[in-house]
């Protein structure tokens, strides 16, 4: 049975659900509604849903059809007069509950209050989606190189940061930094840009909904460490988004995949961080070192660009995840794993995350500031050498443009004696 795009409407009174079936056959429609359980069957449709409050079904009910369209609207009222039904717009969790087996590397997903128990994924070998683990990604992680800078069957947890710390070091190119700070034409075109997220619409499209109802409606019983890890790899994750969004004019380009995967540690490093500002900081690292501008005034207008994405709330920052997943999908190297590994259970996540908890970890990014020193680049130091010998050529310069000088003087004194002789 297909599930069929669905979307919900409500009022004081009443909640409107629109389910759009348009090659079902009519003879075969059956919908009924009971306390917070809505069934809609029509082959080859069927959707069941689990709602936040009670409806009922009375001679005020509403139903219709457009065949042009092929949508169904049914309106009933609430049980509860003024009762506010939330987050209707997150219609994954609205679904049936859904056990997932070996789906996109996934070895088990949550079903109700069962969960896979945390003693069966090894501590070294966690990773992925608040590094819960348990995926068989082992099997195939040999064909990702393109993808990930560490195999986190090879590296152990623990020593994640370190490794990725050694790499960027050696990674890091002072030439090219330098050059975007003294040549930076482009760039200052860039960051005069307005990001299109201040003023665009929440509401999911026909393509989202499309995409939402078919995520398993999956439950998350995650430790207070994998909430901190979760939380903080997600502004990790979506500042690089960020980063990609305004160095390409907001418009995605081929190389959008490898930007968004390269700059976020999360996803090519399963590395994770215990504050917001851990998180900023190695994304500010990530992108002086790898992208096309290596700047840090770009980089800080990045982190203003993902306070303002955040600021639009849940509904906005599942928009942009789907669009990453999207990008995921183009290309030939692979990244589609990602989705599997993280974007899925983030999508889902955030539809049913402690929003209090998320509110702490937002306002701590908010307080957070970075300076160059901080970085680990050495950048304060490597600037200052570069000032100090543009001084000392243009000291050389003047020195060697006085004695030029003098030697013209002398030398048209001694012509001047020799005429006057």
């Amino acid at each position: 049975m297909i599930t069929p795009r669905f979307s919900l409407t409500q009022n004081d009174e009443t909640v409107t659900i629109t389910v759009r079936a348009p090659y079902c056959s009519l003879k075969e429609l059956d919908v009924s509604v009971e306390d917070s359980e809505f069934i809609f069957s029509c082959r080859p449709y069927y959707l069941r849903l689990n709602l936040p409050g009670k409806i009922e079904e009375n001679d005020k009910t509403n139903s219709k059809f457009d065949s042009d369209s092929g949508e169904f609207t049914f309106t009933y009222e609430k049980v509860v007069f003024g009762e506010h039904f939330e987050d209707l717009q997150f219609i994954t969790k609205l679904l049936g509950k859904k056990i997932e087996i070996e789906s996109g590397g996934r070895l088990i997903e949550v079903i109700g209050s069962q969960t896979v128990p945390e003693t069966e994924v090894d501590d070294d070998m966690k990773y992925g989606f608040a590094m819960r683990g348990g995926y068989r990604f082992n099997i195939i992680s040999g064909e990702f190189g393109d993808v990930f800078d560490i195999d986190p069957h090879e590296v152990k947890f623990q020593d994640r940061t370190s490794l990725r710390h050694k790499n960027e070091q050696k990674n890091f190119n002072s030439e090219h930094y330098l050059a975007d700070l003294f040549d930076n034409d482009e760039l200052s075109e860039l960051l005069t840009l307005k990001v299109p997220w201040e003023d665009c619409s929440v509401e999911f499209t026909s393509k989202e909904l499309d995409f939402l109802k078919d995520l398993p409606n999956v439950e998350y019983n995650l430790s207070a460490q994998q909430i901190q890890f979760c939380h903080n790899s997600l502004l990790d994750i979506l500042y690089s988004y960020c980063y990609d969004c305004r160095s390409t004019c907001f418009d995605s380009t081929c190389e959008s995949g490898w930007t968004i995967s390269k700059l976020s540690a999360s996803l090519c490093c399963f590395d994770s961080f215990a504050t917001p500002k851990e998180a900023v900081i190695c994304a500010f690292r990530r992108s002086l070192i790898y992208p096309l501008y290596r700047n840090f005034n770009f980089c800080q207008k990045v982190l203003s660009d993902l306070k303002v994405l955040i600021s639009r709330g849940d509904q906005y920052i599942i928009k942009c995840l789907i669009d990453i997943y999207n990008i995921f999908l183009k290309g030939d190297s692979g990244r589609f794993i990602l989705n599997n590994l993280f974007i899925k259970d983030y999508i889902v996540y955030i539809m049913k995350w402690d929003k209090e908890l998320w509110c702490k970890t937002v306002t701590a990014l908010n307080s957070v500031t970075i300076q160059k020193q901080e970085l680990g680049l050495n950048l304060v130091q490597l600037e200052k050498a570069v000032e100090e010998d543009d001084l000392t050529s243009t000291l050389a310069n003047l020195s060697l443009n006085h004695c030029d000088s003098d030697d013209s003087v002398t030398d048209t004194d001694t012509s001047d004696s020799c005429d006057d002789d």
